[in-house]
């Protein structure tokens, strides 16, 4: 008889298309406050990068979630020199974009689809409570899981032990055995399995080079992935 998995699978970049999303809510931005004056792609280059290392250090704890909202803008702002727009505004403005975004990855859809009657799928995500909750009703994918585990919800985050510690004493009976995480994350699901003793499967569609922290499993698309939990659930 096959076995149930408890599988605690990322959103961004891992089943949410994050890039494209934040690529189309940049674009829309600019376009809606009229302050990339036909630099957009430029200035939706520069953010990403921005808002990717504001991420990192919120994954290490130096800033806080709500640093990151508008931080990334004036720092932005400030090098292009631009002026007279309220950052608040234009924080929550480009939040609701990426909210209202119905950007997945290939073959998401078709693999959640295909193993959530079987097992028992949980989300874990380091987004914000709204944007992460709104994306995956639009997308379609949130009827997939039995429940969402939003950091800002609960007030613990990714990769730290606490964090899942706490999803696993809400799932309640869990068998760590057979309990995996999925994520494209090294630094957030790679290490926050090590750090809670939770087998880890990295979603590797980029090939990233792995050095110091090693997945149990990698695979590169939901092809391969689909064949190892049939195989794990042997």
């Amino acid at each position: 008889m096959a076995k149930r998995l408890i599988l605690l699978i990322d959103a961004d970049d891992t089943i949410l298309d994050f890039n494209r999303s934040e690529n189309e809510a940049i674009i829309k931005l600019c376009k809606d406050y009229d302050f990339c004056n036909g630099k957009e792609k430029e200035f939706a280059l520069d953010f990403k990068k921005t808002n990717r290392r504001m991420w990192d250090m919120f994954e290490r704890g130096e800033i806080t979630r709500e640093q990151i909202f508008y931080t990334r803008f004036e720092e932005l702002f400030s090098k292009y020199d631009i002026t007279g727009k309220d950052i608040i505004e234009i924080g929550d403005a480009y939040r609701e974009n990426v909210a209202m975004s119905k950007c997945i990855i290939y073959g998401a859809r078709t693999f959640l689809a295909s193993i959530y009657k079987n097992h028992d799928l949980y989300c874990i995500t380091n987004g914000v409570t709204r944007t992460q909750k709104l994306r995956l009703k639009n997308t379609g994918l949130g009827k997939y899981f039995k429940k969402l585990y939003i950091s800002q919800e609960i007030g613990l985050q990714k990769p730290y032990k606490d964090y899942f510690d706490y999803v696993l004493k809400d799932i309640g009976d869990c068998d760590i055995e057979n309990t995996y995480i999925i994520g494209d994350s090294l630094s957030s699901d790679i290490l926050g399995g090590k750090n809670s003793g939770i087998k880890t499967i990295l979603f590797n569609k980029e090939n990233k080079q792995i050095k110091d922290i090693v997945p149990d499993y990698s695979v590169k698309n939901y092809t391969e992935l689909k064949k190892l939990i049939d195989i794990l659930s042997e």
